[in-house]
């Protein structure tokens, strides 16, 4: 469950940087958007419980 969600995160991540890539993006979010992917493939950041990620999701997308 947990390399499921982590998954999910990376794929959240690089659904933004399309995102990103479309409009005007500065060097430096463009470098800040790497280091965090960079971290989650590492491992170097903390996982959370399915409800959270899920939470967490929605407030990103709108949903509350």
């Amino acid at each position: 469950m947990e390399r499921e969600l982590e998954e999910l995160k990376v794929e959240l991540l690089k659904l933004q940087a399309k995102q990103i890539t479309g409009e005007k993006a500065d060097k430096d979010s463009l470098e800040a958007l790497e280091r965090d992917l960079e971290d989650m493939i590492k491992r170097r950041v903390k996982t959370v419980s399915g409800d959270e990620a899920v939470k967490i999701l929605s407030e990103l997308i709108g949903e509350d």
